[in-house]
């Protein structure tokens, strides 16, 4: 091993120990909910045990404890890959499908034991998007919460601003050239890592007129500023429809977002599909119930008119019956023996008769 190369993982060691002694210089890793990080940690000079686990390392605490170089437990994963000069190694941990849990301090070690290992300690933060390229990303939000955006930079600022508003109209609502601003609802915090600076904005009480598009911004001394750029729109509280996810990939404080302004509008796009089709639907059901009743309506209609003509042709048959029932009774009351009455017949009689006299014997 040269001396330079010594000097350099003396360096590096020192860096670890740092981390290790002071909470308050934990790098912190950021990420959004639905999508995975990955950290680096090291480089360690060797040991056989890989450790990763959460806040004090004891018990549920410990996610992953292995010998190999891959592992997996669930949601997480680890992976050592090898540094020169022989012996060094770094040790890769990662989370997937980040949750609103997930937030916290993390450690993760190697060592010949598991009371001998050494660690490095890092602090997971969950924002809403974490940017990182200067094309346009899209975050959805509802009324009333608030919304907090890191801006990954691959170098180093001094002047650091937030701004609203298209280009060259920009309103500027937070500048600053230290690590924190603050203007009313809007603030900025600057955190700066090895790998370069993040700037972490927020907007808090949302309401409908915060829609729009934003900007922060990276001034450089002596050359181009840095920017990333994104909207906000709202949308109405729908557990049915999530926020679109942005693939987030972390490597010793920096991040690489997978997903791009194109597959953000195929989202928009998905999630305006599935509300045609629920309104679709909704009138799909409207419309049968309407048939439903129509259909029902008809049915009693057509029940009532055959009981009211049954009932018709009842009446009619009854008067017939008692008609006929009356001309009986009528002839067999009147006897042809009783001398009162005259068969009269209209073929022994004159034809021009009307009444013939009946006189009633004595």
């Amino acid at each position: 091993m040269t001396v330079h190369h010594a000097l350099f993982f003396f360096f590096l060691l020192s860096l670890q120990v740092r981390n290790c002694s002071s909470a308050e210089v934990l790098r912190k890793i950021y990420g959004a909910a639905g999508e995975d990080i990955r950290a680096q940690c090291g480089p360690f000079l060797s040991g056989s045990w890989k450790i990763f686990c959460r806040e004090n390392c004891e018990g549920g605490n410990i996610l992953i404890r292995t010998k190999q170089s891959k592992a997996q437990s669930g949601r997480y994963s680890t992976e050592c890959g090898t540094e020169a000069p022989s012996g060094w190694f770094i040790l890769y941990v990662s989370i997937s499908g980040l949750t609103q849990s997930d937030p916290g301090r993390y450690r993760c070690g190697v060592g010949k034991s598991l009371s001998s290992a050494s660690y490095q300690d890092f602090r997971l933060v969950l924002v809403d998007a974490v940017l990182d390229g200067n094309k346009d990303h899209h975050v959805y939000k509802e009324a009333g919460s608030s919304l907090t955006v890191a801006c990954s930079f691959g170098s180093f600022g001094r002047t650091k601003s937030f701004s609203r508003g298209e280009p060259g109209e920009e309103e500027v609502l937070v500048q600053t050239d230290g690590v924190r601003g603050e203007g009313g609802r809007y603030s900025l915090e600057y955190d700066e890592q090895p790998s370069g600076g993040v700037l972490l904005v927020t907007i808090t009480q949302l309401t409908q007129s915060d829609s729009g598009r934003y900007r922060c911004k990276m001034d450089r001394t002596g050359s181009t500023s840095l920017y990333r750029d994104f909207h906000v729109t709202f949308r109405a509280v729908d557990p049915s429809v999530s926020t679109p996810p942005t693939t987030i990939r972390s490597t010793s404080g920096s991040f690489t977002p997978s997903a791009s302004s194109e597959t953000t509008n195929v989202t928009q796009d998905d999630t305006a599909t599935s509300k045609g089709a629920s309104n679709h639907s909704v009138l799909m059901f409207v419309g049968l119930t309407l048939l439903i009743i129509a259909i029902l309506i008809s049915v009693v209609l057509l029940i009532f008119c055959t009981k009211r003509r049954d009932k018709h042709h009842k009446a009619l048959r009854r008067r017939g019956t008692d008609g006929a029932m009356m001309e009986n009774v009528v002839q067999e009351n009147v006897s042809s023996q009783d001398p009162t009455y005259q068969s009269l017949s209209p073929a022994g009689g004159d034809q021009n008769q009307i009444y013939n006299t009946l006189t009633q014997p004595k």
